[in-house]
């Protein structure tokens, strides 16, 4: 970042306006900002900062301070600061909240970020939008930028003197290791979790030896491992003896059931047996009744056969009789259409005198025509310069007039008034503003949702509280009502084993009461389970009090932050209709602009408008100049022609004319007449040919007919049907297959229906029927015996499954716990060096900090060897801080004179300044390395020089100096008169009684 032009209005001790061109320097890379105390040379620092990010440069000074006391009450504080990143401009307007000259509501803070492209167009301009592009561009925020471009006043050595914590604070901030601790961090969480995975891992394993359903298991699950063992072994060797005695038991109980149900198989079988014999013998009944309709069906079914073999000769009667009715329609359609042409020939032999008369007049108009072009090539040449003559005058006429002269005129007023129109000066800000003031509407709504959400948060959270007091109290009720029982129980216990005359345990007494007998209702689990349901609500009523204070405070922090949004905004009304109104106001502001960008496409419209007409005037008047040379040389011709006689000429062309049409008239008379001639005769004469191949046609179609009738008659004969019984039945023809397929099917039918009825009486023989309620009587008992016994095996195969599943999962659960445990070990171990519990004292994050400080480190001892003639290097503390103090980041500085190493704390003011300057200008040089898209083209420099002796203020200077071959911008506030005589570039402030002023002065 390197700063172009500074503006102050209404700032701190400037009471007016005051500007640095910082393109004045020239070239110059350094500069010296000088003055008397209190006049605001660190205020032009802070302008810059409060421009950028919206505060000042150092820590002791606020932005909602800087309004001018000096200032009039209606001029407005406000930064307008722009500068280049990467050859790229900004500017940047902002202004601070400031109290309102005519009302009590304040002027809020606002800003907007500017590009330069032609033109400055907003990039951002909303106060946090414009602090994101602002930390985008730069790739530093205001922490970051006040350690490293600019160093403020009272700040200057705070990375040299502060502790390992408060460098540690200052590294995060800059480098952005907050990631590194959130990684440490996590690691603690994560074994915090994983401790809490493992013991529940144990007590898995542990409950999972308790589902072995038997009564000893809590007994032998307190005792040790291989016990354990021995006792599930042996119980595993009983659960499978039991087994397979029940197996054997059912398997003997399987096979007698078997039996019986082949036996009922067996019955089941003949029972069938003789309900299909049955069966089959009705339908053999049913199909002896249906011999009647078989027999009448066979008839039918000869007759169509009979039929079938006359249908082919049929067939073709039928298609000759209709192609002889065909014949016969297309003759009597051939004569009609003889008649009609035979009348037409003879119209036209009627009209051939006349044709004949038609053909010797065309000859004599022809040869008269000729006659009359031979006289008329003179005349034709006359009258062809007399027609150019008189086109030319009418084009030269015409053209002495411009058709859009009117619309010239109209488009030239119309330019005039645009012109004057897009003349006048815009108020560009006015739009700005506007948004502006709806976006604070915007959230002025937004807070007033977000109030009315958090109000029922509280609402509801109080409403959770009331339930997790009562169910708090009603659970310490419980608890309190086990606690008692327990008590009683214990002094009961304890009343027994007491000796009259020997002093009690608890009291001391040698006297000993009768202690009354109380029953127990409950057992120490049920206690230990009402204790952790009362922590449980214990901490749900806790956590519901937090919430509640948590959003009472925050309801409270926004009710505050809507009040100081209305005052602000000076609301009258609902936030909905301000809104409204602004909305209205920024259309009406956007129509505005519009309609003045429309006025710009209307005027460049009405101008290429203008310029075209203006250039096809000027092509118009060329154009008409030429037809006048033309026009003058024509007459010149006609001039020296001699005129025809106007009757002769008029006459001959007459002539022409009117024997032209007449021979043309009759040349179209002769030629239709000649092609309806020649059409009407072929047409006769085809429709002649066509006739006789009809009769020709027609005559061997009827000697086919009669053979094919002869046939006909002499088959129907043959198969013995008359024509009537024929046509009767040749319509059923097609129905002939499906009735001989039916008739077969039932011709089958009744042989395999007396066969099956034969075959079944044969099977049954002299078998009786079966009584089947006896034999399913005696399986239903024999199978509720097997069900039994497999009922059992099945439980106790269950049961010995059961065991072996839970002694596997057992096992697992073991090996799985243990490996755990293991894992375990590691990740404590990662989280207690990651948060510092290591030798070193170093938490993961301080260790990546003190890799970024020792480069920081190694280029400010570059510098510092310089300004200090190789005396001084900075190093860090390598040895473990006592107690539980964090170090890894303290400072130390070696003296080469000495030998040895100090505090950089006991460092004189000039030698603290020197370690503080190379330290600054290391931490700057690490960044950019770091961070290749940091612009650090300029280092600001608020700390006086005056603790530096000659010498030391030379190394200074030339050190700063040195900074220029970088093109880095250095500027320095200063008393010091060497720094001020050594730099030719200076802004001096001036103070009076009615505020400071700025001057630049570059020698």
């Amino acid at each position: 970042m390197r700063p172009e032009r500074l503006t102050i209005t209404a700032f701190g001790p400037y009471a007016e306006t005051e500007q640095i061109d910082f393109t004045q320097l020239e070239g110059r890379s350094m500069f010296v900002i000088s003055g008397r105390t209190g006049a605001g040379k660190t205020t032009i620092f802070d302008a810059m900062t409060f421009a950028l990010y919206g505060r000042a440069s150092g820590a002791l000074r606020n932005a909602s301070d800087f309004r001018s006391q000096y200032a009039e009450p209606e001029r407005k504080t406000e930064i307008d600061f722009s500068f280049t990143i990467r050859e790229e401009r900004y500017r940047i307007v902002r202004q601070p909240q400031q109290p309102h000259p005519k009302n009590k509501t304040p002027i809020p803070h606002e800003a907007v970020l500017y590009e330069w492209a032609d033109s400055w167009k907003p990039l951002a301009t909303k106060v946090g939008d414009v602090e994101q592009q602002i930390e985008s561009l730069l790739q530093l925020d205001y922490e970051q930028f006040s350690q490293i471009l600019l160093l403020p006043q009272n700040q200057f050595r705070q990375l040299l003197d502060s502790d390992s914590m408060k460098k540690q604070q200052i590294l995060q901030s800059i480098f952005k290791t907050e990631a590194y601790r959130a990684f440490q961090e996590n690691w603690v969480e994560r074994y915090g979790k994983y401790r809490k995975q493992v013991e529940w891992a144990t007590e898995t394993t542990r409950l999972k030896l308790l589902e072995l359903e038997d009564d000893d298991i809590e007994t032998v699950a307190e005792r040790n491992l291989p016990e354990i063992q021995d006792w599930l072994e042996a119980r595993e060797e009983r659960l499978l003896t039991a087994t397979e005695s029940l197996r054997g038991e059912r398997d003997v109980q399987s096979k007698r059931v078997d039996a019986i149900r082949s036996e009922l198989e067996q019955a089941n079988a003949l029972v069938r047996l003789f309900v299909e014999r049955d069966e089959q013998a009705r339908a053999l009944e049913r199909y002896k009744s249906g011999e009647a309709d078989r027999v009448e069906r066979r008839r039918l079914i000869e007759r169509l056969e009979a039929s079938s073999r006359v249908r082919p000769l049929y067939d073709r009667y039928l298609a000759n009789r209709q192609d002889i009715e065909r014949l016969n329609h297309d003759i009597d359609g051939v004569q009609t259409r003889l008649t009609q042409y035979a009348s037409k020939l003879d119209e036209l032999h009627a009209k051939t005198e006349r044709i004949a008369t038609s053909k010797q007049e065309v000859e004599t108009i022809t040869a008269r025509l000729k006659a009359i072009d031979d006289m008329l090539p003179f005349v034709d040449e006359w009258q062809t310069a007399v027609t150019e003559r008189d086109e030319l005058k009418r084009l030269t006429d015409q053209l002495a007039v411009f058709k859009d002269d009117s619309r010239l005129t109209e488009l030239r007023r119309q330019e005039e008034v645009l012109s004057a129109e897009l003349a006048q000066e815009t108020t560009p800000n006015r739009l700005v503003e506007a948004e502006r003031k709806y976006d604070r509407l915007t959230a002025h709504a937004q807070l007033e949702a977000r109030f009315q959400a958090v109000t029922e948060r509280l609402a509801s959270c109080e409403r959770n509280g009331k339930e997790a007091q009562r169910r708090h109290k009603a659970q310490s009720d419980i608890v309190e009502q086990f606690m008692h029982e327990e008590q009683a129980l214990w002094a009961q216990k304890l009343s027994a084993t007491l000796v009259d005359g020997e002093p009690c345990p608890v009291c001391g007494s040698r006297t000993h009461g009768t202690v009354a007998s109380h029953e127990v209702t409950s057992d120490q689990g049920e206690l230990v389970a009402a204790t952790e349901a009362l922590k449980q609500y214990e901490a749900a009523l806790h956590e519901a009090r937090a919430d509640y204070r948590a959003l009472k405070q925050q309801a409270e922090e926004v009710r505050g932050e809507l009040e100081s949004s209305r005052q602000a905004l000076d609301l009258s009304g609902s936030v909905q209709e301000a809104t409204a109104l602004q909305e209205r106001l920024i259309r009406s502001l956007r129509d505005e602009e519009r309609a003045r960008a429309q006025a710009e496409r209307t005027y460049r419209t009405v101008m290429t408008e203008l310029k075209r007409l203006e250039k096809e005037k000027r092509e118009l008047t060329e154009r008409r100049q030429q037809l006048l040379e033309r026009l003058q040389a024509v007459q010149e011709r006609l001039q020296a022609m001699r005129q025809p006689d106007a009757a002769s000429l008029q006459h001959l062309q007459a002539e022409r004319d009117a024997q032209s049409t007449r021979l043309e008239r009759l040349q179209q008379v002769i030629a239709q007449y000649e092609r309806e001639l020649e059409d009407v005769t072929r047409l006769k004469w085809t429709e002649a040919e066509r006739l006789r191949l009809l009769n020709e046609r027609l005559d061997l179609e009827q000697k086919r007919f009669d053979q094919i009738e002869t046939e006909l008659e002499e088959s129907l004969a043959k198969n013995e049907l008359s024509r009537d019984v024929f046509l009767t039945h040749v319509e059923q023809i097609d129905t002939l297959s499906s009735l001989q397929e039916q008739l077969a099917e039932e011709q089958a039918d009744g042989i395999r229906l007396e066969h099956g009825f034969n075959a079944l009486t044969d099977k049954i023989g002299d078998a009786v029927k079966p009584d089947l309620v006896l034999l399913n009587d005696r399986l239903t008992t024999a199978q509720a015996s097997l069900d039994a016994l497999a009922e059992q095996l099945v439980n106790a195969d269950s049961q010995l499954k059961r065991h072996r599943h839970v002694i596997s999962e057992w096992d697992r659960l073991r090996d799985q716990t243990a490996d755990e445990q293991r894992n375990l070990e590691t990740v404590k171990l990662i989280a207690d060096t990651g948060r510092g519990l290591n030798p070193q004292k170093l938490t993961f994050e301080t260790y990546v900090q003190t890799a970024f400080f020792d480069q920081i480190l190694h280029a400010a001892n570059i510098h510092l060897d310089l300004m200090t003639s190789g005396q001084f290097q900075l190093e860090r503390k390598v040895e473990t801080a006592k107690g539980n103090a964090k170090s890894g980041l303290e400072l130390l500085v070696f003296d080469a004179y000495t030998g040895q190493s100090r505090r950089v704390q006991n460092l004189s003011g000039g030698e603290g300044f020197k370690a503080s300057l190379a330290l600054a200008l290391g931490l700057a040089e690490v960044v950019q390395q770091l961070s290749g898209g940091v612009s650090l083209e300029t280092m600001l420099i608020d700390e006086g020089f005056g603790t530096l002796d000659a010498e030391s203020l030379d190394q200074a200077i030339e050190l700063l100096m040195s900074l220029q071959s970088s093109g880095r911008l250095v500027g320095v506030i200063s008393h010091v008169q060497e720094l001020k005589d050594r730099v030719d570039a200076r802004i001096e402030v001036k103070k009076s009684r009615s505020g400071s002023t700025i001057q630049l002065v570059v020698e």
